[in-house]
């Protein structure tokens, strides 16, 4: 059952971090390998309830998941085993789901031996852990075998949106930085996923021209990643009209991770002038959901796991663009299960019509950010960051990336990255931009820097909120 993989996952820093001469050798045999042997048994079969588009079928086994899932968690997860009494009351899947508590990050770090399954032996345990974006990571166990197995199938349906196939070239914007980028080696080329790699955290203007001419000789044609670093990738271009022939070659962006910001999807898709699609997941593998290329929507695959919205006491939101927390229940993950876990994630439910392509499928008008995505004015008020995007002056065109920073209510650092000085009435512009923005309600203070503190995967975050507990107060 478990593709080779999950085997020789314990392996992938390695072959990640070895020389070019060595890898490429490699990957190239083993990218001739079948999807079977690469990925095990499962993955045809989750590639195929990717695209189911029969809604009867898909709301039939989404329910027979989400009930598989809750059996498991109460007959063999301690933390559940109080709910055992009511496996013998026939009641409704919606009201099954109500009698588990809403989870937090903190509830499986307390006490994560509460949560693992007793029926799971440590042969099927996958040790994983949160990103470095969070404040708190959190350590959690996958199915081995199972889980990961999934998500690429998931992800190659996702990349089948834009067209793509086995021979399409990707340059990587996320995750790890390049071996060696302190050295010169600006980016690193995996034959296995045909993907050019290149640090998020190396993008200057120095090492731009190099990032182009690698990825011109290596045919990309479709982009992934933070959208911060796409953004940054997208203006520079912009800039330097002379790789106009590298822009054309481009058939699909795809932003993973981050809250997107307008100004930066705009500059992406003037730059680019193709489909943009975003993309929402999370470690824990418990949800997925991204935008198609005629509609920038988030619609969720209901195979993947249940998503709920909640509002700040923990009440399910039905009703359209009212904003709530998500909460999801992964499937496929026996060793520990993730049932209504919160994600911190702030969404709302769309009214608008389903897509043609996608019968069946929940759908989200947009995702806002995490609960901590928020500026607090002085009497404690909590702004959305999505509200301050909108509508920037032309002054910001001449910032290359924008950080918030807050100790106290009332008051916002705003660290901008700028290729050199500000001019004086560039900084006026941005000063009054702000004022009209926050209305007196928050005091904000520019500071220029040259570079952008990045999480270790690369992720640059949009706010570094230091006073999130008047969020709740």
């Amino acid at each position: 059952r478990m593709g080779i993989e999950d085997w020789g996952y314990r392996w992938l820093k390695r072959y990640m971090d070895a020389p070019q001469w060595v890898k490429e050798p490699l990957g190239r045999l083993y990218s001739l390998l079948p999807d079977r042997w690469r990925h095990g048994k499962d993955f045809a079969r989750f590639r195929d309830e990717a695209s189911l588009a029969d809604p009867a079928e898909i709301q039939r086994l989404s329910e027979s998941r989400l009930r598989e899932t809750l059996m498991w968690a109460i007959q063999t997860v301690p933390a559940y085993a109080a709910l055992a009494a009511q496996l013998l009351i026939d009641m409704p899947l919606s009201e099954l789901l109500a009698l588990f508590p809403l989870m937090t990050k903190l509830d499986y770090k307390r006490n994560p031996e509460a949560y693992l399954s007793t029926a799971c032996g440590e042969a099927e345990r996958l040790p994983m852990q949160t990103s470095g974006s969070s404040s708190e990571p959190l350590r959690f166990l996958l199915e081995r075998g199972l889980t990961r197995c999934k998500e690429t199938a998931y992800i190659d349906s996702f990349n089948r949106r834009l067209g793509y196939r086995r021979r399409v070239t990707i340059l990587s914007l996320r995750g790890r930085n390049v071996r060696g980028a302190e050295e010169g080696v600006t980016h690193s080329y995996d034959p296995i996923k045909r993907m050019l790699a290149i640090s998020p955290n190396h993008l200057t203007d120095e090492l731009m021209p190099g990032h182009v001419e690698a990825a011109r000789r290596h045919r990309v044609s479709g982009i992934q990643g933070y959208p911060s670093a796409v953004y940054l990738f997208a203006n520079w271009l912009d800039k330097h009209p002379e790789h106009a022939d590298f822009v054309r070659r481009v058939r699909g962006v795809q932003l993973f991770s981050e809250t997107v910001e307008p100004f930066m999807l705009d500059t992406i898709r003037q730059v680019f002038d193709c489909p943009v699609l975003l993309h929402y997941g999370h470690s824990e593998r418990a949800a997925m959901a991204a935008s198609m290329p005629d509609d920038p929507r988030y619609f969720v695959w209901p195979l993947y796991g249940k998503v709920e919205l909640v509002d700040g006491e923990g009440r399910a939101i039905d009703e359209p663009g009212q904003a709530g927390e998500i909460v999801v229940t992964g499937f496929d993950n026996r060793v520990m299960p993730f049932v209504r876990y919160r994600t911190g994630d702030i969404a709302r439910w769309s009214a608008g019509p389903a897509h043609p392509a996608l019968p069946g499928f929940p759908v989200l008008e947009r995702i806002d950010g995490r609960d901590s995505d928020f500026i607090f004015g002085r009497d404690g008020r909590a702004i959305p960051m999505t509200s301050v995007g909108g509508l920037r002056p032309p002054a910001f065109t001449r910032v290359e990336a924008v950080q918030y920073e807050q100790f106290e209510p009332g008051r916002l650092i705003v660290c901008l990255q700028t290729g050199g000085g500000l001019a004086r009435d560039t900084r006026r512009e941005l000063q009054q931009f702000f004022e009209a923005k926050f209305q007196g309600m928050v005091e904000a203070e520019l500071r220029e820097v040259t570079q952008m503190a990045r999480t270790a995967n690369g992720k640059l975050r949009t706010i570094v909120q230091h006073c999130g507990e008047a969020l709740h107060a």
